[in-house]
């Protein structure tokens, strides 16, 4: 999946603890943590390994990393009583799933299956960024993620705006789940909706945007009003 939708489900799933344990900080740390495996693994994939390896999935996206990372934030929540380490491992979860990693089984059990898989790509992240850009689902969830984070008060004092974007974001990803939805069921593959999309893609699309709209409408008081449940 892409950058704008690995954001937004962080960003939902934080909303989720950010509400419950009363602390909004958690909430860009899921989305940090949604984020982080492509942060780590494309520079070091495609960039300082581009002549052997030239994978973008490599250590960000394994269980390993996420094992370790679940001990520290263990670790952490005992010690100290923080959750923040724990909150960037729910995004981490968030994007190893969004990324189907179970069907590349060698680098999620990696060490396991043995090495890496080598691949090939020519100017990844040029044709990375026109995939984005071309892509509608992308600017829904970044629209959706922009207002989501006004609305929580994690950038300027523009929470009415925030409001306003997460109010019509619920409608934009309900017709995204539809629209994605119909996709997958009639077998389309690459669409303005997702380039390169095959059925996979799109359930996950439906499945991420679903996920936004019960998080929002579940959560609307804490975006509302910027109160946590007690």
């Amino acid at each position: 999946m892409f950058v704008a939708c690995h954001l937004f489900v962080g960003l939902i799933l934080g909303l989720a603890i950010a509400d419950r344990l009363g602390d909004r900080r958690l909430l860009g740390l899921s989305a940090l943590g949604a984020v982080l495996p492509d942060l780590l693994d494309k520079p070091v994939g495609h960039i300082l390994l581009a002549g052997s390896l030239n994978s973008g999935r490599i250590m960000g996206h394994g269980l390993l990393f996420l094992a370790l990372l679940l001990v520290a934030g263990v670790a952490l929540n005992k010690r100290r009583g923080s959750f923040a380490l724990l909150a960037v491992a729910v995004g981490v979860v968030s994007h190893q799933v969004l990324d189907a990693m179970w069907a590349m089984p060698v680098t999620w059990y990696f060490p396991l299956l043995g090495p890496y898989e080598p691949y090939e790509f020519t100017n990844y992240f040029g044709n990375g960024i026109l995939a984005e850009v071309s892509s509608l689902s992308e600017w829904v969830f970044l629209a959706a993620s922009v207002g989501i984070a006004l609305a929580a008060g994690l950038g300027p004092d523009l929470a009415g705006v925030g409001r306003t974007l997460t109010r019509a974001a619920v409608v934009l990803l309900t017709a995204l789940v539809l629209v994605s939805l119909y996709a997958w069921a009639a077998g389309i593959t690459g669409s303005i909706l997702m380039a390169g999309a095959g059925p996979e893609e799109y359930l996950m699309l439906a499945a991420a945007g679903a996920v936004g709209v019960v998080g929002v409408i579940r959560h609307r008081e804490f975006l509302n009003t910027g109160r946590t449940r007690q």
